[in-house]
């Protein structure tokens, strides 16, 4: 079978590049997506994820197609949905080292939240916050005991904590450890997107709770059973994909550039479940790419 990227090629040097959207490309690469995706899973679904996500984000049109194409062979890979559920995102920055506009792979919390469940290893996850006028201790002596009681009566006043808990399906339970607003407003310094006037600006500013809440299902992630799957996206979420064979494990051929711009997210709608917005731009945004295991 004839590498889909080898095509794409050929049809450039014919001329033909014009005539062919990225639409068309997704289209055609449906076979190919077909035989990375887990059992069971449809093409036919990703694809149809994929035009709508082009329709909702039209700067996707002008990033070089394999970044697109790419991001969606890892969502094949990993049997996750594009746009929708708070799986995952593909979205488009501006790439000063090529001059050219690129699409990144973006795993939403529930995305990872799907692939541990889909390991059969754990049972329930979520990712909550502290308030100052719940109930919260947490003991480590020596196993840990945390209990959180959220105040029913009144105000639960300011977010001061925030941390991510699962339960194992076969016993056994993890906790991350909890970050304070101080600590999620340092790693929000450290990590968020900035505007040329250096000014954080994007879903730090608008949502921060969300992305306070993504951050530590990431950290969560790690402490979970052993899963290729989720090993996978970890690596994957927030980088660069060219290598287009349904074959190549998505970590050995995703790159994270150090520096890009950011563009646009979807243009309306509320924000998804795990931060990812799906409202307001992110235009003229210079970002700094943390360490993958900082994320």
């Amino acid at each position: 079978m004839t590498n889909a990227r080898d095509a794409l090629a050929k049809r450039r040097e014919n001329g033909d590049k014009a005539h062919s959207s990225l639409a068309d490309q997704i289209r055609e690469m449906q076979s190919q997506y077909q035989l990375a995706m887990p059992k069971g899973a449809e093409a036919t679904q990703l694809v149809r994820d994929a035009l709508t996500a082009l329709r909702q984000i039209p700067k996707l049109a002008q990033c070089e197609p394999t970044t697109v194409l790419g991001g969606l062979m890892t969502c094949a890979q990993l049997g996750l949905r594009v746009g929708v559920l708070g799986h995952a995102w593909i979205l488009p920055f501006w790439d000063w080292h090529s001059q050219g506009h690129k699409a990144q792979l973006v795993v939403g919390y529930q995305g990872y939240a799907e692939l541990a469940y889909r390991s059969g290893k754990v049972q329930s996850i979520a990712a909550r916050i502290v308030h100052a006028n719940d109930q919260f201790d947490l003991y480590y002596d020596p196993a840990v005991i945390m209990r959180h009681r959220p105040t029913l009566d009144g105000p639960r006043g300011l977010p001061r904590l925030y941390y991510a808990s699962a339960e194992m399906a076969g016993g056994g339970f993890a906790l991350t450890e909890p970050m304070t607003l101080a600590d999620m407003e340092a790693h929000r310094d450290r990590f968020a997107p900035r505007n040329r006037d250096k000014k954080i600006t994007g879903p730090w500013v608008d949502h921060f709770d969300e992305m306070g809440r993504k951050t530590t299902v990431r950290r969560l992630a790690k402490l979970l059973p052993k899963s290729t799957e989720l090993a996978i996206a970890i690596a994957a979420d927030g980088g660069v994909r060219v290598d287009l064979s349904p074959t190549t494990e998505a970590a050995e051929v995703t790159q994270h550039p150090d520096v890009w711009d950011g563009e646009s997210r979807p243009t309306s709608g509320p924000p998804a479940q795990d931060g990812t917005p799906a409202g307001g731009g992110w235009d003229d945004v210079t970002v700094a790419q943390p360490p993958k295991d900082e994320q």
